[in-house]
């Protein structure tokens, strides 16, 4: 679901959260997934002009 300020939504399997600890849950990410994430990321706010509200919302899937 969209939300106001959001600009990248992280897709996952269920089996992926660590809610062993109780909350707050969290999602452990491989060494190449948080390699990829970031690099999306700094793609996405690579110009001040590039991050606007309004562009498409980014998606980032992890198996």
């Amino acid at each position: 679901m969209y939300k106001k300020g959001v600009v990248i939504e992280i897709q996952f399997p269920p089996e992926r959260l660590n809610d062993a600890a109780g909350d707050p849950y969290w999602i452990d990410l491989t060494l190449d997934e948080a390699r990829r994430l970031h690099a999306q990321l700094a793609r996405r706010f690579a110009s001040e002009s590039d991050a606007r509200a309004n562009q498409p919302l980014d998606t980032f899937s992890i198996e």
